[in-house]
C-alpha cells in the first residue's frame, strides 16, 4: 500500500512513489470524466507540544502550499481525488528561536468527492485520509504520520474550453505524535482545472 510505503521511506522515495502514483492514476483518465487542477495556497498549522522537552512548544507557521489534484468522476455526483502537495518551511521552533529552519512539508491524500453540478458551476465537499512527510536539516519532531483532510469549495468549469478555476478550502489533522497530540492545518488554495470527458 504507497501510503505505508512512504511512511517508512525516505524524503525522496516518498515524492517519487507518490508522484508515480498520481501520474498512472492521470494516465487511466480516459476511463471516467474527471479534472487536472493545479493549485496555489496558502496552510496555516497549529502547535504541537513537546511535553517530554519542557521547552516550549513546536510554533508552525504560516507557509504557502502548491500541488495537483486529479479528480475521476464515475458518477453524476461522486468522485475520487487523488492530491500532491508541496509546503517549504512548513515549521519552526521556539526551541531554537535564532535557528533559521528550512524543514519543507509533502502532503498526499486520497479522497472521496461530492459534487453538485449547477452547469458549469459545482460546489463540492470532500474527505479522505493520507500522510504528512516533513523534511530537512532542522528540527523535526516526526518523521511522517497519517493524517485525514475534509473540505470543499467550488469549481467554475470550462470558462474557456476545457479551462476553468477551483476555489477549496479544507482542514488536516494527523494522527497523534508520540502521544504529544495532533497538528491541525487549514488549507486555502486556488487554481486553474482542465477538465475531460463528460457534456460540454
Amino acid at each position: 500500500m504507497i501510503i505505508l510505503y512512504v511512511l517508512e521511506g525516505s524524503p525522496m522515495k516518498t515524492i517519487v512513489a507518490s508522484i508515480m502514483v498520481f501520474v498512472f492514476l492521470v494516465g487511466q483518465a480516459n476511463a471516467a470524466e474527471g479534472q487536472l487542477s493545479l493549485y496555489a495556497g496558502y496552510v496555516n498549522p497549529g502547535n504541537l507540544s513537546l511535553n517530554n522537552v519542557q521547552a516550549g512548544p513546536l510554533n508552525f507557521r504560516g507557509t504557502g502550499v502548491y500541488g495537483a489534484r486529479a479528480e475521476f468522476d464515475f458518477l453524476k455526483f461522486f468522485g475520487i481525488e487523488e492530491n500532491v502537495g508541496f509546503s517549504p518551511r512548513l515549521f519552526n521552533s521556539s526551541l531554537f528561536p535564532q535557528q533559521a529552519s528550512d524543514i519543507r512539508g509533502f502532503l498526499y491524500s486520497s479522497n472521496l468527492v461530492l459534487n453538485v453540478p449547477l452547469r458549469r458551476f459545482v460546489p463540492y465537499v470532500t474527505g479522505g485520509v493520507g500522510f504528512v512527510k516533513p523534511w530537512g536539516t532542522g528540527l523535526r519532531p516526526f518523521d511522517a504520520t497519517f493524517a485525514g483532510n475534509y473540505g470543499g469549495g467550488v469549481k467554475l468549469n470550462r470558462l474557456v474550453g476545457p479551462v476553468g478555476l477551483r476555489f477549496d478550502v479544507r482542514g488536516w489533522r494527523t494522527a497523534d505524535i508520540a502521544g504529544r497530540g495532533n497538528i491541525n492545518l487549514l488549507e486555502a488554495s486556488g487554481g486553474l482545472t482542465f477538465t475531460w470527458g463528460g457534456k460540454r
